[in-house]
């Protein structure tokens, strides 16, 4: 019968230790975060870094923000600035109107994912006034999947001067504990579109109309479907998409030595 000797062990501790390195190089290791913002913290690292216009590019514009314009980190990756608008510079833009649609996607980068952690994972801030949010909703790609998820409606949970915050947990989207997504799409809601939840948010489709929660006064009035978005950022560090087949070939390689070195003996 054979026996696994220490140089068996080592020989296999040694394949197990590279596979691991290999899994644990894909993943940054997280930094604190810089920024705090209508109550939510987050570096500008994390944030969105690209982006296209997706349909409605007659109903966009950009306008200059003003968000964190002193820090070149947050400033070039405001939304209307990966969008083209105006490079580099804090630039928001102008989504839609209540009676036409305009979506945007946005991501981390290519072969970059959000992981769905613990709480709320990203956050949207849109440009405007208290008492005053404007209406929009965002949808997100499970990584591995071709299609996006329904559009979802939230309440804004956070403002300080002129920038509303609204965080997005991924649970709400059907995606599960610690699996990702590579991309979000945002559109401003219309005057006629309805949400599924009773309180007056929840995903579009439904029968009750959407409310602005604490941050308005109840109803969307006309002049408020054409959201400011400015800013996006992850809540904790975003990461490369695992390549399983790398990951399945170096395991091969590894079982395969160690299982010559067992032939050997």
């Amino acid at each position: 019968m054979k026996t696994f000797t220490p140089k068996i062990w080592n020989q296999i501790g040694l394949s197990l230790t590279i596979l691991t390195g290999v899994g644990f190089a894909t993943v940054q290791s997280a930094t604190a975060a810089s920024l705090t913002v209508a109550g939510y913290t987050w570096d500008a690292a994390d944030s969105v870094v690209g982006g296209s216009i997706v349909s409605g590019s007659q109903n966009i514009s950009g306008f200059y923000a003003n968000f964190l314009a002193d820090k070149p980190e947050v400033a070039s990756k405001t939304v209307g600035s990966i969008l083209g608008f105006d490079p580099g510079v804090s630039t928001s833009i102008d989504l839609g109107d209540e009676t036409n649609r305009g979506v945007i996607e946005l991501n981390w980068g290519k072969g970059m994912s959000l992981t769905n952690a613990a709480g709320k994972d990203l956050v949207v801030y849109e440009t405007g006034s208290w008492g005053s949010p404007e209406a929009y909703a965002v949808s997100v790609r499970k990584v591995g999947s071709s299609s996006f998820s329904e559009f979802r409606y939230e309440f804004s949970d956070g403002f300080e001067p002129n920038v509303f915050a609204t965080g997005f947990d991924l649970s709400d989207f059907g995606i599960g504990n610690n699996e990702e997504i590579d991309a979000i799409r945002i559109t401003n809601l219309l005057a006629t579109d309805k949400v599924n939840g009773a309180d007056g948010r929840g995903f579009l489709g439904g029968s009750f109309a959407p409310q602005t929660g604490g941050f308005g006064s109840g109803d969307y009035v006309a002049g408020k479907f054409d959201a400011d978005i400015t800013f996006v950022a992850g809540l904790h560090k975003p990461k490369p998409v695992p390549e399983p087949t790398s990951a399945l070939a170096l395991l091969v390689f590894g079982a395969a030595g160690a299982g010559a070195v067992l032939k050997r003996r």
